[in-house]
Parts: C-alpha cells; sequence; structure tokens
C-alpha cells in the first residue's frame, strides 16, 4: 500500500495542476467577457471595446495602482494588421477593505474596463476578430490569479449602436477631460509622507483622492489606519498616506461627490494627470514580471555553457558530493548516517544490499527528472529543478510526506511496507528491508532539489539542452556522486567503526530529527503563497497528524489504515484541492532589510538602466523555499562587509524571486545556464559579469572590488 501512495505520490510531481476561477467552495467568482458598443467595424473608425467583470459577492479586482496590495488588470492584444489599441481607461475606484484588514483602490461587484480600437485604413475580408489576454487577481481571504483569451469577432460593414446601456453606465464613470472643478490642488512628500490639500470646493461635496506614485517609485502604502482626510475652517480638505520611499512627481485621480450621490473624478498633478498617460507603476512591474520592452537586455550578453562533456559529467559528480553538505539534504542525510551505525553489526551482503537499496532509490529519482526533462523537451517545454517547490499543491503533499516522516521518527506510527520486508521507517534500523531503503533514497534526492549545490547548478542548466542520452549520462553522475558515500560505506562496513559507537543517545539522536523534520514542515510552509493557503495546508496536516496517531495506536486493528487513508484523502479534498492556490507575485519591492540591503523588485529595465548609468547591478536568484539560499543570505550577503561594500560602490541589488518560477525570471535562469536556485549575478557593466551557485563573502567582496 505505501509503495502505491508513494508510485502516486513521484507520478503527481511530474504533473501540472490548474486551478479554476472558483472560491473556496467551487463557486465562480469571476468570469470576464469581451463587449463592443458597435455591432460592425468600418476602416479608420474607431469604436470601443470593454472587458466586463462580475464578481461574486466580497470579492475584488484592483485599480490601476491599488496602494497596499494587490496586483491590476493587464491586457495584450491581438488585433488585425494595421489595428491599434489605446490605454486602458480605469473607471473611479473606491477605497475597499479585505478579509485581512488591507486597504486598497479596487472595485466590487461589477466593472467595465474600457479600451478604444482603432481599425485600420484597410479594410478587412468579411469580419474582425479581436483577441485580449488577460491576466488578473480576485482577492477576498484568499487570492485567486485568473489568464484567459476572451474573443470578440465583428463584421465588416456599417457600425451601428450596441450595448449602448453598459457603455453609458460605465463611461460616466470614467475621468472627466474637461478641466477639474478646482484648480487648488497641492501635492506635496515630507519625509516618508504624502499630504493632499484640496481647496476651492463647496463644503456639502463628498471628495476623494485617489494617489500616483511617480514613474520610479517603487513600493506601496501602509494605509495603517483610513488615510486621513478633515474638512479645515476654510473648507480646504487635507489627505495624508504613509508610503516607503521619498519622490517628488505624485498625482493622483481628485473625486468629487455630489449631493445627489453621483461620483466624478479628474486626473491632477503629477506624471499620470493625463486620462490617456502610461500605465501606473505597478502595472508595469506586473508586465516586466510577463515580458520585458524589448531593449537591451544584460542577460543576453552571459555567454553559454560550452563545456565538454567530459568536464560536465566530473562536475556533475563532484557537484554531487558537494549536495550531501547542502543544508537542505543534511538532515536527511544525518539519518541514514544513523542507520548505518546500527547496522554496523548485521552480516556484511545484507548491510550492503540496503546500501544498493538506497543507491537505487537516488538513481532512480535522478532517472525519472531525466525522463521528465526529455519528454517535454519533445514538446518544447523545459523542467526546473526544484520545480514543485512552486506548485503549491504539490509543495503541500511534499508537506505530508516530510510531516509524516517527522511523526515516525517521533515515535507516533510506524509504516509496514509490503512484500515480506517489515520495517519501521520511524527507526531506519538494521532491520530495515530494501523497500524502506530505496524510499529513503528517494526522499533524501527529493529534498535535495529545493536547492543546487556548487557545481551542480551549471550541469543541470546545461542538461536541460543536452540531447537525451546525454541528460541520462549528467544525472547519472549527480546520483553517483550523492549515493557514492553511503556505497563506500555499506560495501566496506569495517569503515564504520570511525562513526560514534550505538547507544542510548541514538533514540535521543532519532527524536531530534525528528523535531528537525517538523522544523522542516515549518520552512516550507512560508513557500505557500498566501496566509489563507498555509492555513489550509495547516489543516490538512492536522487531519494528517490524527490519522498517523490513529495508525500508531490502534495498529493492530484492521480498519486503522483505511480510516488512516480516509483521513488523509477527506483532509485533502476539504482543505487543499481548490483552495491552495498560486498566487500572482504583486511585484512590491522587498525595501531595506535590517542589514541595510535595500532590495528592489525583478526589472530587466531596471538593470539596465543602473549599468548605462555606470551603477554595478547584484542579482540574487532565490525562492522562499530555498534553504541554500537563505543561508548565504544570512552568512554572506547580510554580514557588514558586504553590505559596506554595496553602499560604497553604489550597486543596484535586484532580488528575482522563483519562488512561484514566474516566467521572466525562469527565463533569465535558461540564459545564465542554470535550472534552479540559488544564482548570483553580479554585473559591472555591459558585457563583465560575475556568476556564482554559492557564496562566500571573500569571493564576493573580491569581485564586488573588481576594477
Amino acid at each position: 500500500m505505501f509503495k502505491r501512495i508513494t508510485f502516486l505520490f513521484f507520478t503527481a510531481l511530474l504533473s501540472v495542476i490548474a486551478s479554476a476561477q472558483k472560491d473556496s467552495e467551487g463557486r465562480i467568482i469571476s468570469e470576464p467577457v469581451i463587449v463592443a458598443d458597435t455591432t460592425a467595424v468600418a476602416p479608420g473608425k474607431t469604436f470601443t471595446v470593454g472587458v466586463h467583470f462580475k464578481l461574486a459577492e466580497g470579492w475584488h479586482l484592483y485599480w490601476r495602482w491599488p496602494g497596499s496590495v494587490g496586483k491590476p488588470l493587464t491586457i495584450e492584444w491581438e488585433l488585425p494588421d494595421g489595428w491599434k489599441a489605446d490605454d486602458i481607461q480605469w473607471p473611479l475606484p473606491e477605497l475597499l477593505v479585505d478579509g485581512w484588514d488591507n486597504k486598497f483602490f479596487g472595485y466590487e461587484h461589477e466593472v467595465v474596463i474600457p479600451v478604444v480600437i482603432t481599425p485600420g485604413e484597410k479594410p478587412a475580408n468579411g469580419s474582425a476578430k479581436i483577441t485580449a489576454k488577460l491576466d488578473w487577481l480576485v482577492c477576498k481571504k484568499e487570492c485567486v490569479p485568473g489568464k484567459a483569451d476572451v474573443t470578440l469577432e465583428l463584421p465588416v460593414g456599417t457600425p451601428a449602436p450596441a450595448n449602448a446601456g453598459l457603455f453609458a453606465k460605465w463611461s460616466a464613470q470614467l475621468p472627466q477631460s474637461s478641466p477639474a472643478p478646482t484648480q487648488d490642488v497641492k501635492v506635496s512628500t515630507n519625509g516618508k509622507q504624502l499630504s493632499v490639500r484640496v481647496g476651492g470646493l463647496d463644503k456639502t461635496l463628498g471628495v476623494e483622492f485617489f494617489p500616483l506614485p511617480p514613474a520610479n517609485f517603487s513600493g506601496n502604502f501602509d494605509f495603517g489606519s483610513k488615510p486621513a482626510s478633515d474638512t479645515n475652517a476654510d473648507g480646504t480638505r487635507s489627505f495624508s498616506y504613509k508610503f516607503e520611499s521619498d519622490l517628488p512627481g505624485w498625482g493622483g485621480l481628485l473625486v468629487v461627490k455630489s449631493a445627489d450621490g453621483v461620483r466624478r473624478g479628474w486626473y491632477v498633478c503629477g506624471e499620470n494627470s493625463g486620462a490617456g498617460s502610461a500605465q501606473s507603476t505597478a502595472q508595469k512591474k506586473s508586465e516586466e514580471i510577463i515580458g520585458d520592452d524589448g531593449g537591451w537586455n544584460p542577460f543576453d550578453d552571459i555567454k553559454p555553457n560550452n563545456t565538454s562533456l567530459l568536464v560536465l559529467l566530473l562536475n556533475g559528480f563532484l557537484g554531487g558530493l558537494l549536495l550531501n553538505l547542502m543544508p537542505c539534504v543534511l538532515p536527511v542525510i544525518s539519518l541514514k548516517i544513523f542507520g548505518f551505525l546500527q547496522q554496523a553489526g548485521e552480516a556484511k551482503d545484507r548491510v550492503f544490499k540496503l546500501g544498493l537499496a538506497f543507491c537505487a532509490g537516488v538513481f532512480a529519482f535522478f532517472m525519472l527528472l531525466a525522463v521528465a526533462i526529455v519528454a517535454l523537451a519533445s514538446f518544447g517545454k523545459t523542467l526546473g529543478w526544484g520545480e514543485q517547490f512552486s506548485n503549491p499543491l504539490l509543495l503541500t503533499a511534499m508537506l505530508g510526506v516530510v510531516f509524516l516522516f517527522g511523526l515516525s521518527l517521533l515515535g507516533v506510527f510506524e509504516i509496514t511496507l509490503g512484500g515480506g520486508a517489515s520495517s519501521k521507517l520511524s527507526e531506519l534500523s538494521s532491520k530495515e528491508g530494501p523497500g524502506g531503503a530505496f524510499l529513503h533514497g528517494l526522499f533524501t534526492t527529493l529534498l535535495g532539489t529545493s536547492c543546487t549545490a556548487p557545481l551542480v547548478g551549471p550541469v543541470i542548466g546545461t542538461a536541460i539542452t543536452r540531447p537525451g542520452t546525454e541528460v541520462f549520462a549528467l544525472f547519472a553522475a549527480i546520483a553517483t556522486g550523492l549515493s557514492l558515500p553511503y556505497f563506500l560505506l555499506t560495501w566496506k562496513p569495517a569503515w564504520m567503526r570511525y562513526l560514534p559507537k550505538p547507544g542510548t543517545w541514538m533514540v535521543r539522536f532519532k527524536q531530534v530529527l525528528g523535531f528537525v523534520m517538523l522544523g522542516l514542515v515549518v520552512w516550507l510552509l512560508g513557500s505557500l503563497p498566501a496566509t489563507s493557503a498555509i492555513v489550509m495546508a495547516a489543516s490538512f496536516l492536522l487531519v494528517l497528524g490524527f490519522g498517523a496517531w490513529l495508525l500508531g495506536t490502534y495498529h493492530d486493528s484492521r480498519w486503522t489504515l483505511p480510516f488512516t487513508i480516509a483521513f488523509a484523502v477527506g483532509g485533502w479534498f476539504l482543505f487543499v484541492q481548490g483552495k491552495v492556490n498560486v498566487a500572482a507575485d504583486i511585484g512590491a519591492a522587498e525595501g531595506a532589510n535590517a542589514d541595510g540591503v535595500n532590495w528592489e523588485p525583478f526589472s530587466i529595465p531596471r538593470i539596465r538602466e543602473a549599468l548605462e548609468a555606470g551603477q554595478p547591478v547584484f542579482v540574487d536568484f532565490t525562492a522562499k523555499w530555498c534553504l541554500n539560499c537563505k543561508a548565504y543570505e544570512n552568512l554572506v550577503i547580510n554580514t557588514a562587509p558586504v553590505t559596506a561594500a554595496f553602499k560604497a560602490k553604489k550597486v543596484v541589488t535586484i532580488r528575482a524571486d522563483y519562488t512561484n518560477r514566474p516566467a521572466l525570471i525562469d527565463a533569465q535562469l535558461k540564459k545564465s545556464g542554470r535550472a534552479g536556485v540559488p544564482l548570483y549575478v553580479l554585473f559591472r557593466k555591459r558585457g563583465d559579469y560575475w556568476l556564482a551557485d554559492g557564496l562566500t563573502q571573500g569571493e564576493l567582496l573580491k569581485q564586488l572590488n573588481k576594477p
């Protein structure tokens, strides 16, 4: 039974599970459609299309600049040749509050977001097809990203009005092109506070102000309580907002509400004051996550890895050896060493067979990855190293495996393997059978994919571009290096005398490692995309833990195992399926940490801009689930000498968050010859760069101080 479950789990690692735009109870929460204000199109005659969202109760969509949390809608158009789409026109937003008391600017219930389309002068044949590729985010207490291609086909002919009522309603809620009712609007910044003063309006009118940042702003508002808005004795209104960086050039949307409740808005002040102005910074950042502006890309200058196959095989072998020392593998390796100690007194042949079974598990996992890479390559796709950690459902399944492993080490339950090989996975002792050793090899390698070791990164990055036979050879080299120490220790059991002698301390050691596994669960929980996903995953683990306790307490009952499986499956569908979803990256800047490194979000235009201005750029490719990344961050990057060097050299520090495997960041990793994280790239100037899969303080400072 356990073998069957394990087989299904590892098969699931090679699949992708898509989530629908539904809430936790399976109800549709948004379903965008595209509508037009005309029945037909004529050459050169403009018309308007609208993306019409109807949102379920309590769910919301975001304005062009949400203010704090969120991501606005983006649209990529596919139009007939010679046609043009104007910028998005954003209806007047509202100040809203989500289920976690975050305040932001957005829409509830319903919204139509219009765009003006200009056909080419050359008439189309018969009909014209318009496709809008939409990328949006809706939130309540959980956030669900949406992607859809919506299509509208219109005949070529004499235009006549269509959907007049819908467009009239939402056209009235667009910012006005006429002059604002007052020119007495002053926007100023002082420290990290934005102040807005509005005068010249009657006291009976309601006044709202929705700020828009300057083009080079990166950050969010800290709304705290509701933004202050006061009516002074002279009738002026004042607003104040806290935010994350002090920059001039702020503008905003002034909204005036009359006594009859009608709201009208005007763009005022700042770089974003025009109704047809460029998209907001937040939206630009969202677009940079999925594409670029077509300019020079510094990563294109990175030379491909032309290393010979023989050298790559050697590097793969040495990298596999080093992988044993990585913090994501070391806790599990300790368990295997613990097993070796208890096997030291066993028959030599038996110990050697168990060692071979463990090595077979390591090789089996790498061969599964090789098969997946070759299969996907035939369809023009690639498989990222550690990709299972970027999919919330697969990550939650992984959490379940690690959690059960930890409970077994603490003695909560034991797993009996079929085939006559009765063993206690919780002990990994001299009674361990080949099945347990094989699964241990699989499990060790699975955890190892959360990060790469030095030498392994370039080899894996190169492997995904090589012919099929070389892919298998390179992964076999890594597997050989990873499993070699265990092969040697079981081949020559006499060498185990150099290890500590078995004793009572081993029981305590096993229990300590159980807590290490539970700590690993806590760490992996932090990789889930939202607080709601963490809560759901933790609830699933609680149910899974209760099932494990039943299995350990009533192991003699024939009903215990079916009940345990029922708890596991039921907990999955109750708390995980459809509730733990991928959340879109809102592109917010990391900001300065306690050690003074001011991380900026990943942006190719920003890297290019810095290099063209003569500033070096340090790019940290990292992920929440990468324990190696956290180790390098704490032991090297966040140290006083390195942060001082960053400041002295005026280094622009960019964080490329690979947690959910954004397409643009994935593409730059591949251009760098890598398939996973960590990776560190230091651009000193155009064409002058340094790549590293691991860091030491001395080497990083040496590279930073090069002329």
